[in-house]
């Protein structure tokens, strides 16, 4: 990861100071002029703030905290190589505090009426503390919370035609993290036509995972602590992601435009959690001095096959107001099935200011291996308690505001003909989100744009 960082920061470098030596020639083609697709390099700078509550931990088998905290401040550059490329560039860390963690092994086993007291509730194992959880609603116990990090990163190559009707692509992506690594890779096509009015957009990516696979505390071999008769260990440590996508937009008239998007989307390898507990309905649950004593880890079938469809359409009522509605109904072959409806109505208070109230509403039926806490069976071959694969309704809504005069918030002279660096737009926003199993979690984001 450390050679990707370095051919990244290199690639940046090399590709500023190429754009920066184009922008300061002199020399004018007397032939003809191209326009650029991209006239300057554009940096954004960009943070999120995100902090969740629930009692649902998915770590705990269904039952616990589900505090989380996750800061995210990320850089994205893009960089005019020609008149008809750009590289673009971003880099990003997630610091999260999650109180999941702790409870992956949140004591050593004495059972009760024992002669050792092994009680080490408030640390950590150093094995784990690094771990992040998969989703923002795995939770654990309530002993703390352990900070961790995850870095990542994505490069993206495009090149469009002299007739600005075609660009094609190509992109990598790294993310990196305690007990995860990923790697991906991807490529993509749009074409324009009818006067640009229509477009097509072709993507397809590769994602390459690569898992350490830490247990709970009870199932791990250095403990020597295998309770549950028959615990059988994972032998696959890996997930592979592969995605294709198409969409067309079209313009209808003046005021409306329309798009459609089709996903196909193929997982296979580790699809569970490895450190999620399970607890059986039809076996005694052994009590230890600070926690229960797990049956089982989460298990998932090996593959799995998604296929969401979503509609988006914008109408355009004044100059002032802006309507902005999207719809996505998703399926998989686990059984889950859900449908978002989503809508953000920017007000043009000024040429400088937009406002824009946001809502979001989403409903999912189950997955066919989820239950709640003890009721599975062992019997069954697959079982999760994590209620991200629930039936649920969630709704979100919050607001924005962005500001982005004509000619930038703040100009910067760097030469006699023309101005270089521009602080171009800020934009602020809050969400509010809360679902029917009792998570809710307040985010927000923030974006400032330059260029030079």
């Amino acid at each position: 990861m450390k050679n990707i960082s370095v051919l990244l920061v290199l690639m940046t470098c090399s590709a500023i100071l190429s754009a920066q030596e184009k922008k300061d020639s002199t020399v004018v083609e007397p032939t003809s002029y191209k326009k650029k697709v991209l006239d300057n390099i554009e940096l954004n700078f960009l943070y999120s703030n995100y902090v969740q509550n629930g009692n649902h931990g998915a770590v705990t088998g269904g039952a616990g905290d589900e505090h989380l905290t996750d800061n995210t401040p990320a850089i994205l550059i893009s960089i005019p190589i020609s008149a008809d490329e750009i590289l673009s560039i971003d880099f990003g860390v997630d610091l999260t505090t999650s109180a999941s963690t702790d409870q992956i092994n949140p004591f050593a086993v004495a059972p009760i009426g024992g002669d050792d007291d092994d009680d080490k509730s408030g640390t950590t194992s150093s094995k784990t503390s690094g771990m992040i959880a998969t989703s923002a609603s795995t939770g654990g116990g309530d002993d703390g919370a352990t900070a961790h990090k995850r870095s990542h990163g994505a490069a993206t190559y495009t090149k469009t035609s002299d007739n600005r009707t075609f660009t094609w692509g190509v992109d990598g992506a790294f993310s990196s993290e305690k007990g995860y690594r990923s790697k991906g890779f991807g490529a993509l096509m749009r074409k324009s036509f009818n006067d640009e009015n229509s477009e097509i957009n072709l993507n397809a990516k590769a994602y390459f995972d690569n898992i350490d696979l830490i247990y709970p505390g009870e199932f791990r071999v250095s403990e020597g602590l295998f309770p549950s008769i028959g615990f059988k260990l994972l032998d696959v440590n890996h997930r592979n992601s592969f995605s294709s996508e198409f969409s067309f937009s079209q313009v209808l008239n003046k005021r409306m435009q329309i798009s459609l998007n089709a996903d196909l989307i193929y997982q296979e390898g580790l699809l569970s959690t490895n450190y999620q507990r399970i607890y059986f309905k039809d076996k005694p649950i052994i009590t230890y001095k600070n926690s229960e004593l797990a049956h089982d880890i989460e298990r998932l079938p090996g593959s799995r096959l998604k296929y969401p469809f979503s509609v988006r359409f914008n109408y355009y009522v004044s100059d002032v107001v802006l309507l902005r509605t999207f719809y996505r109904h998703y399926s998989d072959d686990w059984g889950v099935s859900a449908n978002t409806y989503d809508i953000q109505i920017p007000l043009k208070i000024s040429p400088s200011f937009t406002m824009y109230p946001m809502f979001r509403h989403h409903s999912q039926l189950q997955a066919r291996y989820f239950a709640p806490k003890s009721q599975h069976l062992s019997t069954e071959l697959f079982y999760t308690s994590d209620y991200d694969l629930s039936t649920f309704n969630s709704s979100q809504y919050g607001m924005g505001f962005t500001i982005a005069p004509p000619l930038g918030i703040f100009n910067l002279d760097t030469s006699n003909d023309r101005k270089r660096f521009r602080f171009k737009s800020f934009d602020i926003r809050y969400n509010y989100y809360s679902r029917t199993d009792g998570l809710d979690a307040n985010i927000l984001s923030l974006n400032a744009q330059f260029s030079f």
